[in-house]
This record gives structure tokens, sequence and C-alpha cells, in this order.
């Protein structure tokens, strides 16, 4: 399919080049052009970056670790549990007569 650029409207992919290359509404879509070539791929996803107060804590843990501080995976789980089920006071019902 050919298409003429007039310079008062914007360059538009037809639907059916977006359907043959699989472009839905919502796509990220990353241009690049080099040597008179433009180049439509899938922008990458945005990395996380982790806050100051998670950076600190991550710090903190990597430091307990090395100081040999650190806890079994089973441990952790059965301290978990144990919190959960701490029961409370059973008390009778009042029933109304």
């Amino acid at each position: 399919m050919t298409v003429t650029v007039k310079s008062k409207t914007e360059l538009v992919v037809p639907p059916s080049v977006q359907r043959q290359a699989g472009i839905r509404s919502g796509d990220r879509l990353e241009f690049s052009v080099s040597s008179g070539t433009i180049t439509i791929a899938p922008a990458k996803p945005a990395t996380y970056k982790p806050t100051k107060a998670e950076l600190a804590a991550i710090r903190k843990g990597e430091s307990a670790i090395a100081r040999g501080e650190h806890v079994s995976l089973t441990d952790f789980l059965h301290g978990l549990d144990s919190n959960r089920r701490k029961a409370g006071t059973k008390t009778n019902r009042k029933v109304s007569r």
C-alpha cells in the first residue's frame, strides 16, 4: 500500500498494516531512524527502580546475611503461622431466654 504524505496531515499507519504487524490499541512502540529507514518495534517495558527506603532495606538485609544472621524459610513460615494461629480466650455465649 502506498500513501502520499501531505504537509497538514499526520503520518498514519493503515489498519491493515497494523493487523499484519500485530499492533493493538495500547501497545507502546519505539521508532528509530537510520539512513532514511524508519523502524517500528515494540517498546521495552519500563524497569522497576526501587525507592531509597527499599534500597536501604536491601542493604540492611544483605549486611545481616553477610554477618550470618539469617532465618531459614521453614522457620520464617512457621513464625508467620504461629502469629496467625494465636487463639483468644474462649467465652461462652450468653443466650437470652
